[in-house]
Formats: C-alpha cells, structure tokens, sequence
C-alpha cells in the first residue's frame, strides 16, 4: 500500500527500549495499519573480546569467541522477537525486524537507514539517554541534530497516546504537525489545540491591545483550518479542543502545564516556530519540552 505508514523503532537490547514498542502497540489504528520496522544496530564483539582478536589466535580463545558470539546473536533475537510479540498481540500484522552489525557508528548507520522513506523514527528516551539533558555525544543527540524531514517519536515510560496535545502557532512546521497527527490517530484519540502568547511584561515591549485582539482572531482562524484538517483525516469534531493562553512567562512551561492539567499523555510540536529560528538544533520551545518533559511522549515534526 503507497500511503502505508512506515515506522522505524530503534531498539538498543534494553528493556527501556521496549516502551517505544509498548507505546506503538497501545495505539491500535497505528499498529495495524502500519508497516513496523524494529531496527537494531549491534558491534560484533565486546572490547574485550576484540582486544582478544588482535592477539595471535588460540583455539582456546577462538572458542570463547564463538560462543560469546552465539549467545549474543541467540539473546538479541530473543529481545526482537519479544518486540514482535507486543506489536502481534495489538493487532499489528506488518512487523519486520532489522539486525545489523555496526559500519560506521550506531548514531551513522541509523541516519543512514533513516533516508529510506518512513513516516516515522520512534526511539524512547530513557534509553537514548535524554534525561540527562542531552549530553554531547549521546546517540539521541547526534540523531535529532541531524534528522530534519522526518517526524521523531520520543517515549517516555508509560506514556500514553490517548489523549495529545498540539501546540501550534501558525507557523508551516506547526501545520505539518496537525496533519502528521491527523495521519497516524485513530477515532479513539482526542486531541487539544493550543497556542500560547509569552508575557512580555518583562520588557520594554507592551503590545497593544487591539493587536492583542487582531492576533486572536487569526489564531482562530488557524484553529478552524486545522480542525477541518483533524476531521478530514477522520478525528471525530467533539475529539477536538482549541484553547489560547495568553500571558505565559514560558510558552514550554505552558505546554507542560497544560498537558498536566487535562492529563494528556503525548504532546506534539513543530521543530522550529514562526521565527524559524534554531537553537542548537531546534526552536528554543522544543528544546526546553524534549528536556522537561520526563513524563510524556513527545512527537517532533
């Protein structure tokens, strides 16, 4: 099928990694209509079983290595096959796995792979190592700097998809937001527009209040084309709920604090603003959402 969604999950062998599989399979529409890709990048040896290798062979030693290799290749098929499972038993019928020996970096080959044609790239972040701020270096890190055309699904533990949240601002990134969501939720999702206006009471800046107004009256406009979006794409109307707030210190405090309030479960954001500018490697908000948002899944489009 041309317009079948294709999910790339990125398994590392750890049992936090099987929250994004976890995740995936709770979303019944998703899991069944998609093709699922589980994706694992492996080094063939441990270190110290290639200092080993550079020392003139034994049999002794070959033997160790033989059978180190096979409990390896026997332990990670295992864990796949356990991914598999998950998805099955949700009603995914489409379910690949995808082993590969490492070429030329874990974070590389997986870009690599990424240029393949995928709706998706779901990964959780507890295992890429994003709680920790997103330190240099890290794989979640090389990989969301360098992944720009293809939305990243990041899953916190027991996150759920039931309920999510889109912030939006105009912009073409927000957009695309909507209809990637409106592509992948199913009838069961009910989702929450919102768009927040930081305070400005800091600054030297007071805007007035009939542009106050006028900036209102086209978000609203915005709302209304992106819920005919929503509608479209098959998201009953009563599923779906437009909110401003004004006046927010922080627009990504804002977001969280509104996610926790309504228990949504999944908050969705456009990479870069209407400023389309970059910090680092996304827009200020997303960056301070990916960070903060230890409890929730986090759709970058």
């Amino acid at each position: 099928m041309k317009d079948q969604n294709r999910l790339l999950v990125l398994l590392d062998g750890s049992e936090r990694a099987l929250d994004a599989v976890r995740y995936i399979a709770s979303m019944k529409n998703l899991a069944s209509t998609s093709i699922v890709i589980l994706f694992n990048v492996y080094s063939h040896l441990s270190q110290g079983y290639l200092d080993m290798e550079i020392q003139p062979e034994t049999s002794e030693g070959k033997t160790q290595i033989d059978s180190w290799r096979i409990l390896q290749e026997n332990g990670r098929m295992r864990y796949m096959q356990r991914a598999e499972k998950i998805l099955k038993e949700s009603g995914a019928e489409n379910v690949e796995i995808q082993v590969r020996k490492i070429i030329r970096g874990v974070a590389r080959d997986i870009l690599t792979e990424i240029r393949e044609d995928y709706s998706a790239v779901v990964m959780t972040k507890r295992g890429m190592g994003l709680l920790a701020g997103l330190p240099v270096g890290s794989v979640a890190n090389k990989l969301l700097q360098n992944i720009s055309a293809t939305p990243v699904i990041l899953v916190a533990e027991n996150a759920h998809p039931n309920r999510v949240l889109i912030g939006v601002d105009g912009s073409e990134d927000s957009m695309r937001a909507i209809t990637f969501a409106g592509r992948i939720l199913g009838q069961g999702h009910t989702i929450g527009l919102v768009h927040i206006t930081r305070s400005t009471s800091d600054s030297d800046f007071i805007m007035p209040r009939t542009d106050i107004e006028r900036i209102k009256s086209n978000m609203e406009k915005t709302f209304d084309n992106m819920q005919k979006e929503l509608i479209n794409k098959g998201i009953p109307p009563d599923n779906i709920s437009r909110e401003i707030i004004e006046d927010a210190p922080s627009r990504a405090g804002a977001l969280l604090s509104e996610a926790g309030r309504n228990n949504y479960g999944t908050i969705v954001i456009g990479r870069k603003g209407l400023s389309g500018t970059r910090e680092f490697f996304m827009g200020r908000v997303s960056t301070k959402i990916i960070q903060m948002s230890s409890n929730y899944a986090v759709w970058l489009v």
